[in-house]
């Protein structure tokens, strides 16, 4: 990488260096990084393999501005949400189809620990055009 001040006679040349890695349990990832999924999974598929995978639970997930689930919902909302795929839940939720140019959904979530702590994790993608 460079770059040339022109209002001082500066050319200034760097190397990137490598993001920050975060350690939970047995995983290791960057910010860089992503869980991505191939296929159009439910809901309680996605907090099923993040406990059996990551050892973490899944306390919200959020597309965009539109929160899909919380671990603090009622029980009713949770029973009609759990086994909704993610572009059904993104439909139900917003109001709007997953627009037919889109092929993965991004989501964003807030996950802990076994001890209750918040944990930072990488975005995740879901395939919902296979």
């Amino acid at each position: 990488n460079g770059f040339i001040n022109l209002a001082l006679p500066f050319f200034g040349f760097s190397e990137p260096i490598p993001p920050v890695k975060t350690k939970c349990n047995d995983s290791e990832f960057t910010e860089w990084d992503s869980f991505d999924y191939d296929h159009d999974i439910t809901l309680q598929e996605l907090i099923d393999d993040f406990e059996k995978t990551h050892k973490l639970e899944l306390t919200m997930v959020s597309s965009g501005v539109s929160m899909l689930y919380a671990s603090f919902y009622s029980k009713k909302k949770l029973e009609s949400r759990l086994p909704m795929k993610v572009s059904e839940l993104v439909k139900s939720v917003t109001g709007k189809d997953v627009p037919a140019h889109t092929k993965w959904v991004m989501l964003d979530v807030c996950c802990e620990d076994a001890e209750g702590e918040d944990v930072e994790v990488p975005a995740i993608h879901v395939n919902v055009r296979n």
